[in-house]
């Protein structure tokens, strides 16, 4: 197949009056497809790749049945359309992963970007590529270990025509108190206007905004839990016992400690949690996010109204929450994991009854925040 640069009267064309095609490959529950939909775009799903089953019926719910092309690694080759969305997975370069990479023929799962090479080449050959293509990955593709494979995909996207921007972008600049940075990519063969990426805005809304007052008990800690962070051990040269007594406000700036008693007052309430710092400990009020799984091994275990990254599983993460006048310590549950990932209730009620928390969870985490894409779309093609 021949990979040099396509040009004139080849290039493809979109016209914006008409309804956008789109192919969604690594497509998950569908969250390019929900970025075009919050903004009302017209468009029509040529096509999905995705071989998680849980997955590709969840996105049926969500967006109806549409043609799942499969394995990527059978497809032979792509349908015309204007828009391909693509996100390889990140098992493989991400912090929170196996680290093996995404060299060619290495078999790991980030090696399947190389797939989309593969068919971009058939497309190409054919005088059939998209005008667009859009790429979401973890920051650690454009890091020191893993920057050479992210500079060679740019360079082969060029030598088809496409002109790259790139920039990491994180959630809670875009209107979901969520602390999650992603890398993207936006690639515009043969563009008239350069694309800009959207910009920052204040974040209006804060984590208690995105929870249930009322949850089941079993997303509570447990007791062991919550005697560790009110556990008075002496860390790091810190004797947390002192600060930790019963006070009185006029004579004392701390408040009381976490309690599971009733007769505190919330507002004058906050957690120590510990944390790998110098200091030893930080402290989190009523609506922070915080890590509650081994939080003395991690740093930056307390987001000020905020959650820290959604993964696959939320088994390390928690939030203060308000229980019998008393502050209190939970997960976050699976529609709340959801919705921070910017999808709206009425779409999770189509699939909330149909998975167990662990798949819920799962689609969150593998997912793209709604909000962010939808700002990326609008400049797109707004």
């Amino acid at each position: 197949m021949n990979s040099s640069k396509i040009t004139g009267n080849e290039a493809p064309v979109f016209n914006h009056a008409q309804k956008l095609t789109v192919l969604e490959l690594f497509a998950g529950i569908g969250s390019y497809t929900e970025g075009l939909n919050r903004l009302g775009i017209k468009h029509e799903i040529l096509g999905i790749s995705e071989i998680n089953k849980y997955a590709i019926k969840a996105h049926g719910l969500l967006h109806g049945e549409v043609p799942n092309l499969g394995d990527i690694r059978k497809i032979e080759k792509l349908p015309k359309a204007d828009l391909v969305c693509y996100a390889a997975p990140c098992t493989d370069i991400s912090l929170a992963g196996k680290m093996r990479g995404m060299d060619k023929d290495s078999k790991t799962a980030s090696s399947l970007l190389w797939e989309v090479e593969r068919l971009l080449l058939a497309a190409g050959a054919d005088n059939e590529l998209p005008k667009y293509l859009v790429m979401e990955n973890v920051p650690m593709l454009v890091s020191k270990k893993f920057i050479h494979h992210f500079n060679d995909w740019l360079k082969f996207l060029e030598s088809l025509g496409y002109k790259n921007y790139w920039q990491v972008l994180n959630a809670k600049d875009y209107g979901i108190p969520q602390t999650r940075k992603r890398v993207f990519l936006v690639s515009i063969f043969n563009p008239t206007d350069d694309y800009v990426f959207p910009k920052a805005f204040p974040l209006e809304k804060k984590l208690l905004d995105y929870l249930d007052s009322e949850v089941d008990e079993k997303y509570f800690v447990s007791e062991t839990f919550l005697m560790y962070c009110t556990d008075p051990t002496d860390r790091n040269g810190y004797i947390r016992e002192k600060r930790f007594k019963p006070h009185d406000a006029n004579k004392s700036p701390y408040a009381f400690t976490i309690t599971t008693r009733k007769g505190s007052t919330v507002s004058d309430n906050f957690v120590i949690v510990p944390e790998n710092t110098i200091k030893g400990f930080n402290e989190a009020k009523l609506g922070d996010g915080i890590y509650i799984n081994r939080p003395h091994q991690k740093r930056g275990c307390v987001q000020k109204g905020k959650i820290q990254t959604i993964k696959r599983t939320v088994g390390d993460l928690g939030v203060i929450v308000a229980k019998d006048e008393a502050l209190m310590i939970r997960k976050i549950t699976p529609r709340e994991s959801l919705r921070l990932m910017g999808w709206e209730d009425h779409r999770i009620d189509l699939i909330a009854n149909n998975f167990s928390d662990a798949r819920l969870y799962e689609f969150a985490g593998n997912g793209i925040v709604i909000n962010v894409l939808a700002e990326m779309f609008r400049n797109l093609f707004e």
